[in-house]
């Protein structure tokens, strides 16, 4: 039954539930007024019982009094008539004051209802001169009372069985009006559940049901970040496998491209020092050969590097201190071109946990990117700005320059392998950066702001790898 009764619609329970407090309300306010109908009755019963009997001894006193026996005979003929009245004895006593000189009886003499009858005296000059015995017919009364107070109850429960059907319908309606968000809300967590997460509900009201409206809004949308989370950082795992499997499979390849361009290498400079001949071209040639195998091989290398990238060794960092280390390092050619170093790196960073020379090569991959850009350039100017960020839960360094800059179509590809603007360059600097920032947990990102072009590496103070 409690099975049933759980499996059944909102709807259902509702109306099933206002019918029973409606239904009890009826039984009872009905109860109430039938009982109340019925004692009405029953004591304005007794009250005319007794004015009759008033009546009656009064009428037999007047003719008493008058010693008018016929009219006596008259009353006790009338009341026999009464179908309300079972019983009526008169006895008149003797040497009574009114002349009559001995004992009358009028009526049947009945000694067992004499006892239980209660007599009504006839007094005259405060003497007693008779008594009246009348018992009236209770049982007959009750029954017509009773009929009249069931006409009265079929009545009143037709009307309130109508006002319960009528009830019902009106609240069949305010069921459908209150619910209908409920039933929309039901429909759109279905379409969530088949996955659908761009559903959106406005509320109607502003009651419960239109702050559920809100909360599941809210819901679906975080859900929403969450999956989209998820997404990416399963797309992201899965690129780093994937590029960990090529990698394992390119850096074999790559060795084997090395070692054959060690001996092409070793084979063109015994050439070129054995060479006797004068001719330009030829040695033009294999001074060619030479430089495009010492691009091969730092291609190569880099590429090995990119392949077998090592999992960070966590300690307590400074970045400022790796970013003094990194422009100490570089320091010959930022001479050398006469380079500006703006550096403003706040103290308050604290330190994070990463990997030292991990970070460092990061760093100085961006400072020779920044290096080259400027190359070419009148007034050259590198920024390095340090500092708190997110709530200082996170740091931020970016490193910006005023050089020629990356075209807004190549920003979203300067982080991937083998990209590169430069002639000179392998397009694997800065995806090794990219990947180092990621092991970090860490974010990379490249802008073009006010004629810099920046790129700004934020890392969390705490790693869990």
């Amino acid at each position: 039954m409690l099975k049933f009764i759980n499996d059944i619609s909102l709807r259902t329970k509702l109306l099933f539930s206002s019918f029973v407090v409606l239904f009890f309300i009826m039984i009872t306010v009905n109860s109430i007024a039938l009982y109340t109908i019925y004692a009405t009755l029953v004591y304005r019963n007794s009250l005319r019982n007794n004015a009759r009997k008033n009546m009656c001894v009064s009428q037999l006193k007047f003719s008493l009094l008058h010693k008018d026996i016929e009219s006596i005979k008259n009353i006790l003929y009338e009341v026999h008539k009464n179908s309300y009245i079972n019983y009526l004895y008169i006895s008149v006593l003797k040497n009574n004051k009114i002349g009559i000189k001995h004992q009358l009886y009028f009526g049947l003499y009945n000694e067992k209802l004499i006892k239980n009858i209660p007599p009504d005296l006839i007094k005259h000059d405060n003497k007693i001169i008779g008594k009246v015995y009348i018992q009236f017919n209770i049982k007959k009364e009750l029954q017509l009372i009773r009929l009249r107070v069931f006409w009265v109850a079929a009545r009143f429960y037709l009307i309130s069985f109508i006002f319960i059907c009528i009830g019902l319908v009106i609240f069949y309606f305010i069921i459908s009006k209150i619910i209908e968000p409920l039933l929309l809300l039901k429909s759109n967590m279905m379409k969530v559940s088949n996955g659908d997460y761009s559903v959106h509900i406005q509320p109607s009201s502003k009651d419960e049901i239109g702050s559920l409206a809100d909360i599941f809004n809210s819901m679906i949308k975080n859900i929403k970040g969450y999956i989209d989370k998820i997404d990416l950082i399963s797309k992201e795992r899965e690129e780093l496998n994937c590029m960990a499997q090529m990698g394992e499979m390119s850096s074999m390849v790559a060795h084997e491209i090395k070692n054959a361009a060690y001996v092409i290498n070793s084979s063109n400079k015994y050439i070129k020092n054995n060479l006797h001949a004068k001719d330009k071209n030829l040695i033009e040639f294999i001074n060619i050969i030479e430089e495009e195998l010492k691009r091969l091989n730092n291609m190569t290398v880099g590429f090995m590097n990119f392949a077998k990238q090592r999992e960070p060794k966590l300690a307590d960092i400074n970045l400022n201190y790796i970013i003094n280390e990194s422009l100490q390092i570089l320091n010959y050619e930022i001479k050398n071109v006469n380079i500006k170093i703006i550096k403003q790196l706040d103290n308050s960073i604290g330190l994070i946990k990463g990997d030292r020379e991990l970070l460092k090569q990061v760093i100085i991959n961006l400072l020779i990117n920044a290096m080259d850009a400027v190359s070419n350039i009148n007034d050259p100017v590198i920024k390095i700005i340090s500092s708190p960020a997110y709530k200082k839960d996170k740091i931020s360094i970016s490193i910006s320059d005023n050089g020629e800059g990356i075209k807004i179509l190549n920003i979203n590809n300067v982080f991937k392998p083998f990209f590169t603007t430069k002639k000179s360059g392998t397009g694997l600097g800065l995806a090794i950066s990219s990947r180092i920032v990621l092991l970090h947990k860490g974010l990379i990102k490249a802008e073009r702001i006010d004629g810099f072009t920046v790129f700004t590496v934020i890392l969390p103070r705490r790693i869990i790898l």
